[in-house]
């Protein structure tokens, strides 16, 4: 219905209703908006004023509410002939640097973070011409989760269910292809420490494991807004070529430290389009920075591991 009914009004008009709602339910929602406060101000404290991150916090709520919008514009919207026109193409010298990689079957880790209209990454993708395999967490709203996965699935990207991620991205990477993967997670267990946009957390280690085990390059994408009319931007921060690493003493601490400092400038260039609302440095430390008063808050999960 919404589908419909948004086809109908234009997206401009469907993102200010979703704007409307999503600023009523911000400042409703009180525990939200003091995670979301707490974490972007201990991360952005010095860079922006009180007022300023509370702008951010509240925007970056926005702009959560808007990745709904953007899944029931891009049925009618998104098509192989029309997603450039929407600011969909990946670009150059990149875009010819990937489609090099694939027909010459070179290994290609595609990293990104929970930033801008990430649900995206995977229809342009594959609009694109990028044969991916996308790691990929169900909603658990399973008639969402549907329509959720077969608008992603509309440029042709494989969306990896992310309990047989580990097999069926190394199965890929073995062969030669594309994978695509979430890369922020704060990994409580068997992380690496390092910092991510000020503050200490642990790290995956997997992007590091698996561009080390297949010599696979790396590339640190985003996606976002640049303006209020389903219009948008594809940011290439850094790429990591194989060879980069080869002299490194720790391979996997090389990675995964030189991908996070670009994803902390994509993030860093726009922060609103961030998502502030998720315990990113893990829950106990959320918890910390919100006066440890457990119950005071309800700290949000992510619902997707996509890399598109």
């Amino acid at each position: 219905m919404l589908t419909v009914y948004f086809a109908v009004i234009g997206p401009r008009a469907a993102y200010a209703f979703m704007d409307l709602m999503a600023r009523c339910l911000y400042r409703l929602l009180g525990p939200l908006r003091v995670v979301s406060e707490a974490q972007c101000r201990a991360s952005l404290d010095h860079r922006r004023s009180h007022a300023d991150v509370c702008r951010i916090a509240e925007l970056s709520f926005v702009n959560r509410v808007r990745n709904l919008a953007d899944l029931f514009l891009a049925e009618r919207l998104l098509h192989p002939n029309t997603y450039h026109r929407y600011g969909g193409r990946i670009p150059e010298p990149h875009l010819g640097d990937l489609l090099d990689a694939q027909r010459r079957g070179r290994p290609r880790i595609l990293v990104t973070a929970y930033y801008g209209p990430f649900d995206l990454l995977p229809i342009f993708l594959g609009f694109n011409g990028i044969r991916a395999g996308v790691v990929y967490q169900p909603h658990e709203d399973h008639r969402f989760d549907a329509h959720r996965r077969r608008v992603r699935g509309r440029g042709g990207s494989e969306l990896i269910m992310v309990d047989r991620a580990a097999d069926r991205v190394s199965e890929i990477l073995e062969a030669g292809g594309t994978v695509a993967i979430v890369a922020d997670h704060h990994a409580e267990q068997r992380g690496l420490p390092v910092t991510f946009l000020g503050l200490p957390t642990m790290a995956m280690r997997s992007v590091g494991l698996l561009a080390w085990r297949y010599d696979a390059d790396v590339a640190v994408a985003g996606i976002r807004r640049v303006n209020d009319a389903f219009c948008f931007e594809i940011i290439v921060a850094d790429i990591l070529k194989h060879r980069d690493w080869q002299d490194e003493d720790d391979a996997v601490a090389y990675i995964t430290r030189r991908y996070l400092r670009a994803l902390e400038t994509i993030i860093l260039e726009d922060p609103t389009q961030y998502l502030w609302g998720y315990a990113r440095w893990g829950r106990d430390f959320a918890q910390r920075l919100i006066g440890g008063k457990r119950g005071q808050a309800t700290l949000s999960r992510p619902t997707d591991r996509t890399k598109r």
